[in-house]
């Protein structure tokens, strides 16, 4: 398996990572740090600050294909630098000519931090395109169920009763949410930074700015403000917003690992016949992909507030910070990828039973309709008092003393709350469900439509929207 750094469980192996496991590996980090080089030597090269001749060469050697990597790795064992190696490499390649204009006036951290917000902007469209399609999945399935009646539960226990499509609404509003937030911190999160050692322009001066800003176009990245190497407060930024993200898949995967259990039955994971859940206990059919999102879940909150510590280290720039921020990006973007994949696919395969829903609707005696009951009274006696009839008939039911309805029931409201059958009483539910299917259809319209929005752009776009630079 390639390297990763999200916790490996049963589901793995059968989950579309959209190619993202290897974001991070050792060949596009290298390849991504050239195209950085490239770049930089290509805008130096427009603007007069090294020659024409130079930055073509530069950028044209800024090929993994191009250089001889045993010497590289020989020279990381002699040099102990993360950048040496390569550009070493790089500068013979190009000869003596051109060499000497390679990573001109630029730091390691220049490269590194801004490679660093490149391959997290290239696994951000894709996380993106992800989390569209679970919109897509939920808003299909909250039309497809916004009358389908259920209990909803406050503190675990029965509170009002709501519909299937409402509580899939909950979730797309959340995740429309989480979007926003994800395409607003673009601006400030995937910037590149030019400034030298400490971000002052000090080796370029004044045409420092401008290179860094065609630098960004070229890479398709955003203008850092000021180009400090010690700011790294965006990218903090980005992981809790990641991690917010991440807390919504969570409760969506602990409420269908919770529903169904035995107790519930009410939703489940996409099940195959063959696949087993246990060695020993041959009937088990295990929510496995919920469990494996959870787990990943809490292993990113930790990162992200890993990743916090290196907002706040001292002075124009540290090692330790460096080291953090580079390894915990990494592992952040890999986690993440992991968890949105996994939560597409709970959604894609989400299965409800609609006959058990309603029949644990039921499952409280008709307690669960004890507002809409009071508030149907209320304006006849008033909330006070109606609240005192309905608790009474409620606790009564409880305590085994006779059916809800029963206990409820008077002369003098039994046309307001009841139909009587040849089954005895029935409830009339006019208005008991809230705006349960209003909301469900409307979120699912909303979440179609990002859906539409987000994939013609990915559309109009084109090659240009992966980032992909390679010599540049």
């Amino acid at each position: 398996m390639e390297r990763t750094g999200e916790y490996i469980d049963a589901s793995s192996r059968m989950l579309d990572y959209r190619g993202m496991r290897s974001l991070y590996s050792q060949d596009n980090v290298y390849q991504a740090w050239l195209d950085v080089e490239a770049a930089a030597a290509l805008v130096q090269a427009d603007m007069g600050i090294i020659p024409r001749e130079a930055g073509e060469a530069i950028a044209a050697l800024c090929r993994l294909d191009q250089l001889d990597m045993a010497r590289v790795e020989a020279d990381y064992a002699r040099m102990r630098h993360p950048l040496m190696p390569l550009l070493h490499e790089l500068v013979r390649k190009c000869g003596p000519d051109h060499g000497r204009f390679v990573h001109w006036g630029l730091a390691t951290q220049n490269i590194q931090q801004t490679t660093t917000l490149l391959l997290a902007q290239r696994g951000h469209r894709v996380l993106l395109d992800v989390l569209v399609d679970i919109i897509a999945h939920l808003s299909d399935l909250a039309s497809r169920h916004a009358e389908a009646p259920m209990a909803g539960r406050t503190h675990g226990q029965h509170a009002v009763p709501i519909t299937l499509g409402f509580k899939l609404a909950i979730w797309i509003d959340e995740l429309l949410q989480a979007y926003e937030r994800l395409r607003a911190v673009e601006p400030r999160v995937f910037t590149v930074t030019m400034g030298g050692a400490v971000g002052a322009f000090n080796a370029i001066g004044p045409k420092g700015p401008e290179m860094q800003r065609r630098v960004a176009a070229r890479l398709g990245m955003h203008d850092m403000s000021l180009p400090s190497r010690s700011n790294r407060t965006h990218m903090a930024e980005y992981v809790q917003v990641l991690a917010l993200t991440a807390s919504t898949f969570h409760k969506m995967a602990d409420e269908v690992a919770q529903s169904s259990s035995v107790e519930y039955g009410e939703l489940f994971e996409v099940f195959a016949d063959g696949v087993i859940g246990s060695s020993t206990m041959p009937q088990k059919v295990n929510p496995k992909l919920s469990m494996g999102l959870m787990a990943n879940c809490h292993k990113l909150y930790g990162l992200s507030s890993m990743i916090l510590t290196t907002a706040h280290r001292p002075f124009e720039g540290d090692a330790c910070a460096n080291v953090i921020y580079d390894t915990g990006c990494a592992e952040v973007m890999e986690i993440a990828i992991g968890i949105f994949v996994r939560a597409e696919a709970l959604v894609a395969g989400l299965r409800p039973d609609l006959a058990r829903m309603e029949r644990n609707l039921h499952g409280s005696d008709g307690r669960i309709f004890s507002e809409g009951i009071m508030m149907k009274l209320a304006k006849k006696i008033g909330k006070a008092e109606a609240h005192d009839v309905v608790y009474r008939a409620a606790m009564d039911s409880v305590a085994g003393k006779g059916s809800f309805f029963e206990l409820v029931r008077t002369d003098e409201n039994e046309a307001l709350l009841f139909d009587r059958t040849e089954n005895g009483l029935t409830l009339k539910t006019d208005g008991l469900f809230g705006l349960s299917t209003l909301y469900a259809n409307s979120f699912a319209e909303k979440g179609r439509s990002l859906s539409l929005a987000h994939r013609g752009e990915v559309e109009e776009a084109g090659g240009q929207r992966a980032g992909a630079c390679v010599g540049c």
